[in-house]
């Protein structure tokens, strides 16, 4: 079974909080807020091409959350213009690739809190006849028993795993490195090691990083323009001040490091707490950042259902009911609490924000079984998923507990 076999498969629709859409304005406000429709390309790379475009500096472009890459993506970026910009910004600008029109002015940059959810239509293919039907046993498995009749799923609101772009290769999150206080690493991980969903450019510019370490004067001048090269700059002008050289990078990748590993932790104690506290059966997921485990809606005891877990900071307290299995997650780490800090950087920490444990898709709609064109002669099957989620929500991680794509799932 697959999902992304092309771009069209997996559709995501940004939905903007309906405050934010009321703040807008035609004239007023410094920052341009557009709609940015790309195909085959991650977010941050999509903003990337965006800077370089316009001429305005990554760090004055803005957007509420990534989408992947492997899909057809609508969301919502924020452009703060050089003075007097606003009114000049263009109305529409198309690349290969991607699209950005624009909506309106704001007083203030785009955050979390502007998006309420993101809508999905979703084709799993390559399916054979027991999948489909197992997709179907898990819905009903999965359906919210408070008869709406299968249009509404509850689900574990575990972090997907495009959110652990900065663990690399088993090495580890570059945030374990930060709070060690190695930066040399950490920006070793963020800047020279390869990830498997990186564009063939990017894994080009990583490459060359890796085999130059070091020869930072040179690298400053032969890498393309990138996020790298401000590094390999700021790296070459401080004698090989690697914390430096990190702050050099965005900050949103930067922030997404941090919250890489806080997400990480997250879903390990969601996991661990869930595991203990709803009665089997339940579906397991084998996942390459640590099992998931999904129970029936109807098995969540109601004590826990609307429990919120936090994303851990230095201050974060370790309450009831999930408190024995957040230890059991730090120990096994070998950290406390108090280790969440970035040494010698203010500007970079670890916050906490709390996250429900449990999260319901809405409308929901699993499409008929049909004949995938696709199979190149093979008898398979595809099927149509239609739901929303509340932002922070990932449909790949609704996708595993139905038991797609390619993770083998089992009730136990």
């Amino acid at each position: 079974m697959t999902i992304k076999q092309r771009p069209e498969d997996f559709l995501v629709e940004e939905i903007l909080a309906p405050g934010t859409a009321a703040r807008l304005s035609e004239t007023a406000g410094p920052v341009v807020l557009y709609r940015l429709t790309k195909r085959g390309l991650g977010t941050i790379e999509a903003l990337e091409r965006l800077s370089s475009k316009l001429h305005v500096p990554l760090e004055r472009i803005r957007c509420a959350g990534l989408k992947d890459r492997h899909a057809l993506t609508t969301q919502h970026v924020s452009i703060l213009f050089p003075r007097g910009g606003a009114l000049r910004a263009p109305d529409v600008v198309e690349m290969p690739g991607w699209k950005i029109e624009r909506i309106g002015r704001l007083e203030s940059h785009l955050s979390s809190g502007d998006v309420s959810g993101n809508r999905f239509r979703i084709t799993v293919r390559g399916l054979v006849r027991r999948q489909c039907e197992h997709m179907t046993e898990a819905r009903r498995f999965l359906a919210s028993p408070d008869g709406s009749a299968g249009r509404s799923l509850r689900f574990v609101n575990y972090f997907g795993e495009q959110r652990f772009g900065s663990a690399r290769h088993g090495r580890g999150f570059a945030a374990q490195r930060l709070i060690e206080g190695d930066f040399e690493e950490a920006l070793r991980l963020l800047v020279a090691v390869p990830d498997r969903k990186d564009s063939r450019e990017r894994k080009g510019v990583k490459r060359e990083i890796a085999a130059a370490w070091g020869d930072w004067d040179t690298l400053a001048d032969t890498l393309p323009p990138c996020p790298e090269r401000a590094v390999a700059r700021r790296l070459a002008e401080t004698g090989g001040d690697y914390r430096a050289g990190f702050s050099a990078l965005p900050p949103f990748i930067r922030r997404i490091a941090v919250e890489a590993y806080q997400s990480w932790l997250w879903n390990a104690v969601a996991r661990r707490f869930v595991a203990a506290r709803c009665a089997p059966p339940l579906i397991e997921i084998p996942s390459r950042y640590g099992d998931l485990v999904f129970p029936g809606a109807a098995a969540i005891p109601a004590d826990i259902a609307g429990t919120l877990l936090p994303l851990f900071s230095p201050g974060t307290a370790l309450d009831e009911p999930w408190r024995s299995s957040a230890e059991a997650v730090l120990a096994g780490e070998g950290i406390a609490l108090g280790d969440l800090r970035v040494p010698g950087l203010r500007s970079l920490y670890f916050g906490e924000v709390s996250r429900p444990l449990f999260v319901d898709a809405l409308d929901f709609v699993l499409g008929p079984v049909e004949e995938d064109e696709s199979s190149g002669g093979a008898r398979r099957f595809k099927r149509l998923l239609r739901f929303s989620l509340p932002r922070g929500s990932y449909g790949t991680v609704l996708l595993d507990a139905l038991g797609s794509p390619g993770a083998q799932s089992n009730f136990r």
